[in-house]
């Protein structure tokens, strides 16, 4: 009797000693809930860009991103990337002669995002846009737009 006393006092000891320490490791961990955000997604509007041939409108490329920001350096800035993104992508696919409305899949989309991030962290601040990934991209004809 007595070794089984002694037996269950240093289980219950021992096991007492590891949920104590087991609690306070947990405790001093920060939770995911708690840390602060530092990278975070966000989605542009959509944009609609004009394929213009020999003086005729054919069609409207539609194109959306996600991209990927520093959320803290994001807080101080006085203007959305969103602005910078839209503006060169338009630029972009609008004056891109190697753009085939008929062939979308062809088209370098890794160029794209990869000319379009460096140009927003240029103007903004390295660093600041981690990533830009294709949300839409497609083409529309004119007649099928509506009016």
């Amino acid at each position: 009797m007595l070794v089984l006393a002694l037996w269950v006092t240093a289980i219950t000891a021992l096991a007492s000693q590891t949920a104590s320490h087991w609690q306070s490791a947990r405790a001093a961990a920060p939770s995911a809930e708690n840390a602060p955000r530092t990278f975070e997604y966000r989605k542009t509007r959509v944009i609609n860009v004009p394929i213009i041939a020999e003086g005729a409108l054919l069609g409207y490329v539609i194109v959306q991103f996600l991209y990927g920001i520093n959320a803290k350096a994001a807080e101080k800035l006085n203007v959305s990337p969103d602005a910078f993104i839209m503006d060169d992508a338009f630029r972009t696919l609008y004056g891109d002669p190697s753009l085939d409305f008929r062939h979308l899949e062809k088209y370098d989309i890794t160029g794209l995002t990869t000319r379009i991030r460096s140009m927003v962290n240029d103007k903004l601040g390295q660093g600041l846009v981690k990533e830009i990934l294709i949300q839409d991209f497609s083409y529309m004809p004119k007649d099928q737009a509506p009016r």
